[in-house]
């Protein structure tokens, strides 16, 4: 089996970085190192360019978000996915501020794990399903402050930003469609075009792309 990618593991549990280890070896993937705190974490990464950091973001001492932040301002060649016991509104936002790329629950299912390693290392940006449905039912308590007005909108028509909008909650594209009296196929076009201008592959990514510029807001 040839080599997917090299992964560090920062986790202060033995016993799960030994669990993660060994599933990652088994889908093919290359340990370079493995972290049990911050500092580890950093130094590893100094170590091992190019991996993605499977990062813990509850270690004690310095946590992950603060290790994401140090990464960043150093200009580490490394893609951050964190790795969290809770799926947290609140943490995953902090985690997207800090520069993380990721953002997966630790009880989720291996090839969840696994396809969003292989996401990250081709450049885009995940987040667990679970985590992308509290997205959905907590995007309109949000209190974003929304941009300029041609920021907001950049190239999207009215009818692209109410269906982004959508796209940020548990919504499937025939729901979408059935809300707004239009075929699936109509919708299907709207999403594609709004990847295009967001210049994203994914709903996850498009989510977190559409709240860094505003465009999901609960004035929207």
């Amino acid at each position: 089996m040839s080599e997917k990618g090299r992964v560090i593991i920062a986790d202060d549990h033995g016993l799960f970085r030994q669990g993660l280890r060994q599933l990652l070896e088994g889908e093919g993937y290359a340990v370079a190192a493995e972290a049990s705190s911050g500092d580890e974490a950093l130094t590893a990464v100094a170590a091992n360019p190019g991996c993605v950091l499977l990062l813990d973001i509850g270690m004690p001492g310095m946590s992950g978000l603060e290790v994401a932040r140090r990464l960043g301002e150093r200009g580490d060649d490394v893609k951050v996915v964190m790795l969290s016991a809770r799926e947290d509104r609140d943490a995953l936002f902090s985690a997207i501020s800090a520069g993380a790329r990721g953002y997966v629950a630790k009880d989720a299912d291996p090839d969840q794990l696994y396809a969003a390693i292989d996401l990250v290392i081709r450049g885009g940006t995940v987040l667990s399903t679970g985590v992308a449905a509290n997205l959905g039912e907590g995007i309109r308590q949000l209190d974003y402050a929304p941009g300029s007005y041609e920021q907001r909108r950049l190239e999207l028509t009215d009818r692209e930003l109410e269906i982004l909008r959508l796209l940020a909650t548990p919504k499937s594209p025939a729901q979408i469609a059935s809300e707004l009296f239009l075929s699936k196929k109509t919708v299907q076009n709207h999403i594609s075009a709004i990847y295009r201008k967001l210049t994203v592959g994914s709903r996850s990514e498009a989510i977190v792309k559409g709240m860094e510029l505003h465009l999901i807001d609960s004035k929207g």
